[in-house]
């Protein structure tokens, strides 16, 4: 037996759930460089990857991001579709 009051909460609770799911950004993390194209994206991006590894497989992705934020990259939450210019990072 479906009681009319749980039905009409249980739609808020959805609709309250997808609101903040809307609200909270849930798109992924690009990087952007004014003038960049690809090419240089994943070269600095290889660079960064390198030197910040202490060992083969595994990237420290604070200092990763560190790497290429000191490269002139500037990190952020993009929705898709994503923009032109706007590359994905490894973390």
């Amino acid at each position: 037996m479906i009681v009319p009051g749980r039905r009409r909460s249980g739609r808020l609770a959805l609709a309250l759930a997808a609101l903040l799911a809307l609200v909270s950004g849930c798109g992924r993390f690009y990087w952007s460089k004014p003038g960049a194209a690809l090419d240089d994206f994943n070269r600095d991006s290889a660079v960064c990857a390198k030197e910040t590894s202490p060992a083969y497989g595994i990237v420290v992705e604070e200092a990763y991001r560190q790497c290429l934020a000191a490269k002139g990259w500037t990190r952020a939450q993009q929705q898709e579709p994503v923009p032109s210019g706007w590359y994905r990072g490894i973390e």
